[in-house]
């Protein structure tokens, strides 16, 4: 069975969880509780600083010079959109610095970090992945059903399924599937379990900001 495909069947669950999470109904809607959206964002900042920091880390792990270069840009193309998307809805909605940093936003910060420190390439591209492929289907989802002219969190629903965020995803599926095919079946199912454990944290993200919860 083709790796992605397998990854993608072992995942269906908790994408179900994610995209029938109120969070994301609300979202859908336009009736998310601009609270619970501001609580989203300053959460997402310290998120996305983390997650560039360990796609940086890849770069230096990479065993090709461009494969270092590919990743320096994914990191620097992360922070560029997140960067311009956060200061506009950081206007719109007053959002602020965070008070604190949320135990499921630190824990998966973290998680990335020290896979990448202390796991192989292979298993560090494999935690990254549902950041991209999760937000990348969700976004989607949510956009085909989106009520557009009334929705208020339109733009990051445009942002997230669009034609830039879908390419580095499809991007980073490819290099996972080729580093899947050329390594054992061992390494592919510990591939396969930082991947469905960082998908866990993708669910415990949206629902700590729906419950404005810090720990």
């Amino acid at each position: 069975m083709d790796f992605l495909h397998e990854l993608g069947e072992a995942v269906k669950p908790i994408y179900q969880e994610i995209i029938t999470h109120p969070f994301n109904l609300e979202l859908t809607e336009g009736t998310l509780g601009e609270e619970k959206f501001r609580f989203y964002l300053s959460q997402d900042v310290y998120y996305i600083g983390e997650y560039s920091r360990t796609l940086a880390a890849l770069a230096a792990k990479a065993p090709t010079h461009n494969q270092m270069m590919e990743f320096i840009h994914f990191a620097q193309e992360g922070l560029d959109i997140d960067r311009t998307l956060h200061e506009e809805y950081f206007e719109i909605f007053g959002v602020r610095e965070p008070e604190q940093i949320a135990l499921s936003t630190e824990a998966y910060a973290n998680f990335l970090l020290a896979t990448a420190a202390y796991k192989t390439f292979e298993e560090a591209i494999s935690a990254l992945l549902p950041c991209f492929w999760l937000y990348n289907e969700v976004a989607v989802h949510i956009h085909q059903k989106a009520k557009k002219e009334e929705n208020k969190y339109q733009k990051w629903i445009d942002t997230y399924a669009g034609a830039e965020f879908d390419q580095t995803t499809q991007r980073l599926k490819e290099i996972t599937r080729q580093l899947a095919s050329e390594n054992t079946r061992p390494l592919r199912e510990k591939m396969k379990y930082q991947f469905l454990r960082s998908a866990r944290y993708e669910w415990f993200f949206w629902d700590s900001a729906y419950n404005m919860r810090y720990w």
